[in-house]
């Protein structure tokens, strides 16, 4: 018994089964098969093509991220402006406390006070030596002859508590218990600034405290009944007067009200936790230079991990010319642009830094320890062009010219009239002189006009935009003006734009989501792959309507065979009747 070839069969549209050659003995859906695919042979070339873009959007993504990440490293190196300095790892600081009091026997510092320091804190060293802490005010009631759960032995009535955060009643019933005029004292707690608790001094015994939620004497309280004879009845003993913290610095006498001070010395953050008279707590406020360090490595390490990506996807082999197979971004012309800016960058000038006769001031990123791997030093090709450092020569600039290393990386503008200060600046902003005349009256800015020279280029009588009090130039500095506003002044603004600068707002441009070069390149190739898929669907859509007018031609054969092939059949049986009748 023969078998049947499954494959053969097909089933059309229309749910009928036909099986393919049955009549013709052509294998007809096998030919169907074959005239399609090759019908789709444009569309098998389109996969490809998006196949491959989606190799490149892969590594274009993952290349915009590590963009992302080195510009990440350059948020604090630029020199960004804020009032409290908090946008420059340069004046990140640190603290060196030590405490002595003659005898040897001082109490570690951690143990009487703590300091934090934001960049806004001036460089120096500060003397402190605390009397005595910051307390909240305290009051007992007379021990009871209760349970915290019994009722109080006090009878009904109403009681006023009072503070410098406000006062409220507290209305006792007869049958309250010293656990339900605690609750109702706490239940406004936040109108009265006092906080109730009961202590179970022994089995029967019972007392009521109240607590000033701030320290210092002008957050004590005074309590009163207002009717009956409540606190009368309960007693008030004070066990805390809530005292000011008192101490000195640098030999001046100083009174809060808290232990947690913010207020004394800029950008410094002070916990007093005791007294202890006699001893001598010697806080020293230095450079963190540790930060700027480690943003500087991270600067390099981000730096190369570009490079080395780029490195990998555009490899080609020196030797054989050939490229390798992870080179699917060479000849890219946006991964070119950004190598090469990378790389200008890399090896270029800070602008208009200060040149001093006789003194270190750097301006390219070489004379700090950061460099090129020299060509064909390195046996791995994918550190071609990337950065080396030598740490011993960066910890000898920033140890030794801090302020240099800063200059370097930052934008700066130093001015010659405290009444006219930078606020900021943008990627356009030159480095050079700006001398401003600004003219006022009754109080108001009328006009800014400014002379700038870059480069050693001088361009006069340009007008700068005034909103209010804020100046801003053609270029993007920004200022904001300060004077009383009824005369004439003059300001001169010299500015350099270091390195960290160039680099941040490059990397900006790269990546921005309208303009940057990466985000076009990707956004490029998602429509050209989005055109692709359409004429793909199109394609397709076109062979499914050819496949199936090509079935039932097919089909039709089959049947006009079938049905010569009984004509023949029926024919030959008339012809062999015949001779058997003769």
């Amino acid at each position: 018994m023969s078998g049947v070839n499954l494959n053969n069969i097909y089933v059309g549209e229309n749910g009928r089964i036909q099986l393919s050659g049955g009549s013709s003995n052509i294998d007809f859906v096998d030919v169907v098969d074959k005239m399609i695919a090759a019908r789709r042979l444009p569309a098998d070339s389109l996969e490809k093509r998006v196949e491959a873009n989606d190799e490149k959007l892969a590594a274009l993504k993952e290349l915009q991220t590590l963009v992302g990440t080195l510009k990440d490293t350059m948020a604090n190196l630029y020199g960004a402006t804020s009032f409290d300095k908090s946008k420059n790892i340069f004046e990140a600081k640190q603290i060196f406390a030590s405490a002595s009091n003659g005898a040897g026997t001082a109490s570690p510092v951690g143990q009487l006070m703590g300091v934090t320091a934001k960049n806004a804190a001036a460089a120096g060293t500060y003397s402190f030596e605390i009397s005595q802490v910051a307390s909240k005010h305290k009051i007992a009631s007379n021990t009871q002859a209760v349970n915290p759960t019994d009722d109080a032995p006090v009878g009904a009535g109403t009681f006023n508590i009072s503070t410098a955060t406000g006062n409220a009643d507290i209305t006792v019933a007869a049958d309250d218990s010293l656990l339900d005029i605690r609750d109702k004292i706490n239940a406004v707690t936040s109108s009265t600034g006092v906080q109730a608790s009961v202590v179970k001094v022994a089995d029967g015994q019972s007392t009521l405290i109240f607590t000033s939620t701030a320290e210092g004497e002008d957050n004590r309280m005074t309590l009163s009944d207002v009717s009956g004879t409540v606190l009368a009845d309960l007693g008030a003993n004070e066990i805390d007067p809530g005292n000011n913290a008192e101490f000195t610095l640098d030999g001046i006498a100083v009174s809060r009200s808290s232990n947690e001070i913010s207020d004394l010395i800029d950008g410094l953050s002070i916990s007093l936790y005791d007294a202890e008279p006699g001893t001598t707590i010697k806080i020293e406020v230095e450079q963190d230079l540790n930060q700027a360090k480690s943003a500087i490595v991270g600067f390099v390490e981000a730096y190369n991990a570009v490079q080395t990506f780029i490195n990998e996807k555009t490899f080609v082999d020196p030797i054989t010319g050939e490229k390798s197979e992870d080179a699917i971004l060479l000849g890219n012309s946006a991964v070119k642009n950004i190598e090469s800016s990378l790389q200008q960058l890399a090896g270029s000038f800070a602008k208009n830094v200060t040149d001093r006769a006789g003194e270190t001031d750097y301006s390219v990123l070489a004379e700090i320890g950061i460099d090129f791997v020299p060509y064909g030093t390195s046996e791995d090709p994918l550190l071609n062009k990337t950065l080396e450092l030598d740490e011993t020569k960066l910890d000898e600039a920033l140890l030794n010219q801090s302020t240099e290393v800063m200059e370097l990386f930052n934008f700066r503008a130093k001015t010659d009239n405290a009444n006219l200060t930078m606020t900021g600046f943008n990627g356009k902003t030159g480095g050079g002189q700006y001398d401003f005349t600004i003219n006022a009256a009754g109080g108001t800015i009328t006009s800014v006009t400014y002379d700038v020279t870059i480069d050693g280029v001088t361009t006069t009588g340009k007008n700068a935009t005034i909103s209010g009090n804020s100046i801003t130039t053609a270029d993007g500095l920004r200022l904001i003006y300060t004077g009383d506003g009824t005369a004439v002044e003059n300001a001169t603004i010299n500015t350099s734009v270091g390195l960290g600068t160039q680099f941040y707002f490059e990397l900006d441009s790269f990546l921005d989501k309208d303009e940057g070069v990466l985000s076009q390149e990707i956004e490029s190739i998602e429509t050209q792959n989005a055109s692709y898929e359409d004429k793909i669907d199109r394609i397709d859509e076109r062979l499914v309507r050819q496949r199936e007018n090509l079935m039932d031609r097919f089909i039709a054969m089959e049947a006009a065979l079938a049905r010569m092939k009984n004509i023949q059949s029926s024919l030959d049986e008339l012809m062999a009747a015949g001779k058997d009748s003769d």
